[in-house]
């Protein structure tokens, strides 16, 4: 646990002072129990010899003890949280930075539910390990160590019993955190379907409204809610008996000591003051042992959680070169580049192609040909298996990650915009950009007119993932962050698709005013949005099955102008058919 909570990047020295302060308010805790101790030796004795003013001192010191704890518990209180919320901070933004930097392949291999999981409920259990558990486990370990020693000194005997009880409970307690370990692992990736589930559910809910598969009709989500509470159950009942045991040991060894004790006083063996502390104060040994039991049962379940964080820290991120590269040019040169995602089979196959600077080059063919896995790799979003990727000359291997992304505009097919106003939106492109240069780049990409016609203006909340625009809108938006960026290299990947002709338009034209002294990339359905382009590209099953201009391509009578032939043919399709089927329906039905 401590090694996985270590990776996280907590600093344990933060701790070590509210771990002593809570060490000092446990036993502060425990000082009344032991002037309580000399108050009934006192009151034992005969009436005619107890000490009244030594009585009044005793009580006195008990009331300052429990004052001072209770400022003392509150600092423990507020010391607690501030270090380990600070420490959790500190490691949710290092986990944050290392994401940012992990291929896109490590998020495809994994649920949203499981990413999100382990963003905010696992990082939460080891918030809680600081804030809460591991504290107080220190403490109440330590506790009943420097409570031993006191104990030998009072009467070997005793002591030797209730450190007997304590080293019999361990096997139990072990056994206890072998069943978490292994039941707990299942338990959490079950948590984490449940929230996949319930985010396809959520993301979902349009389909599932059509098709009449929400509530208990979802039986892929409520499948999972039934297996969920099954490992939960199976878990609670598992751990908790071994728990109970250790606990139950624990018990038997106060039991036991009063039982001893009570043998050896009537025999003689020891005075009453001995018996009187095992008595009143044996208990006190056992109590944060006691409590010790459930912490570390506790910390085991949240430790399964750190160990998944760490184990997401310790994948390795995109390598970053040891000394930049500065590109002399912004052309693109991908050179017998082969790429597949993970050990799927090759997406890409064998891709030599050169983006000119201040070009357009545009990406068309049937969908799965690799078009928006090529632009990736210019991002940098995986590594090439084989083969290079070059900006200017420089593999972008060797360009820093910050750099070749200052480098780039991109304008995604599926627009996500923040939980934030539009104007902040807009601006993720430069966060220094100015009012004005919002602004301006929401009039080149057609946005300021329907911003406007909200009531707050450009300090409309866009809703999570844009919810309250339009695919259109979206997008517009999203071509005026790229505007914005201003970027020498531009990659558009069907930037026009969600719009109507009308808009359409005001994007070309946005686009127009975008990739002036550009590298352009564009990967298009729209044949005839790239008419004009100096190179289109034409990717079939992974390869570049033809490559020039619209007119070269169309001369050619191969894919390409197939494609374009089945456009122009559909652009002048009509419902025809289904007009007439219904003019014979009606016609029936009136005769």
């Amino acid at each position: 646990m401590f090694k996985s909570i270590k990776i996280i990047g907590a600093d344990f020295r933060k701790l070590g002072s509210t771990v002593f302060l809570n060490i000092i308010h446990l036993m502060l805790k425990g000082l009344p129990f032991g002037i309580l101790f000399f108050v009934v030796s006192e009151l034992t004795k005969p009436r005619e010899e107890i000490d009244k003013v030594k009585l009044y001192y005793m009580f006195a010191a008990m009331g300052i003890f429990m004052a001072v704890n209770v400022f003392v518990a509150i600092k423990v209180h507020v010391m607690g949280y501030i270090n380990s919320f600070t420490i959790t901070t500190e490691a949710r933004l290092k986990l944050g930075d290392h994401l940012r930097k992990l291929s896109l392949g490590f998020f495809k291999k994994r649920d949203p539910g499981d990413i999100s999981s382990l963003l905010l409920q696992d990082m939460a259990k080891v918030e809680t390990i600081f804030s809460h558990f591991l504290i107080d486990s220190i403490a109440c370990l330590v506790l009943p160590v420097l409570m031993a020693s006191f104990f030998f000194a009072a009467d070997f005997r005793l002591a030797g019993i209730m450190v007997f009880f304590v080293f019999a409970a361990v096997p139990a307690l072990a056994g206890a955190q072998r069943i978490i370990d292994s039941f707990g692992k299942k338990h959490i990736a079950t948590r984490n379907k449940v929230a996949s589930r319930l985010l396809e559910y959520l993301q979902g809910i349009k389909v599932l409204i059509a098709y009449n598969l929400t509530g208990s009709n979802f039986k892929r989500l409520e499948s999972t809610m039934k297996t969920f509470c099954r490992d939960s159950i199976k878990l609670e009942a598992a751990a908790g008996g071994p728990v109970m045991i250790y606990l139950f040991i624990l018990e038997c060894g106060f039991i036991s000591v009063l039982l001893f004790g009570a043998h050896l006083f009537v025999k003689g063996e020891i005075a009453f003051e001995i018996f009187l502390a095992f008595l009143v104060i044996g208990y006190k040994f056992f109590e944060p042992l006691i409590n010790f039991g459930i912490f570390t049962s506790e910390m085991k379940y949240m430790s399964l959680a750190a160990a998944r964080i760490s184990r997401v820290i310790e994948t390795k991120p995109l390598k970053e070169p040891e000394k930049c590269e500065i590109p002399d040019n912004y052309d693109i040169e991908f050179e017998n580049v082969s790429f597949g995602y993970d050990d799927e089979k090759k997406v890409l196959k064998n891709i030599y192609a050169c983006f000119k600077e201040n070009s357009v080059t545009a990406l068309v063919g049937p969908s799965g040909s690799g078009k928006t896995t090529l632009t990736s790799l210019i991002a940098r979003f995986w590594d090439v298996k084989s083969g290079s990727v070059k900006i200017g000359g420089k593999d972008i291997r060797n360009i820093e990650y910050e750099k070749l992304n200052s480098m780039l505009s991109i304008v995604f097919q599926d627009v996500y915009l923040f939980q934030d106003t539009i104007f902040n939106n807009i601006k993720v492109g430069r966060k220094n950009a100015s009012e004005e240069e919002v602004f301006n780049a929401a009039e080149k990409a057609g946005c300021h007119e329907f911003i406007m016609e909200f009531e707050n203006g450009y300090q409309t909340m866009a809703g999570e993932g844009g919810a309250r625009l339009s695919g259109g809108e979206k997008q517009r938006i999203s071509i005026a962050r790229a505007l914005l960026k201003d970027a020498p290299i531009v990659l558009l990947d069907e930037a026009t698709a969600s719009l109507d002709p009308e808009n359409e338009l005001v994007i070309q034209k946005a686009i127009g005013e975008m990739v002036k002294n550009k590298t352009l990339i564009i990967i298009a359905h729209r044949l005839k949005t790239i008419k004009t382009a100096h190179q289109i590209l034409v990717l079939e099953k992974g390869m570049i099955s033809e490559a020039g201009t619209h007119g070269e391509l169309l001369r050619n009578n191969l894919l390409y102008s197939r494609m374009w032939k089945e456009q122009e043919k559909s652009g002048g399709w009509k419902f025809k058919d289904l007009s007439e089927n219904a003019f014979m329906g009606e016609r029936a039905l009136n005769e």
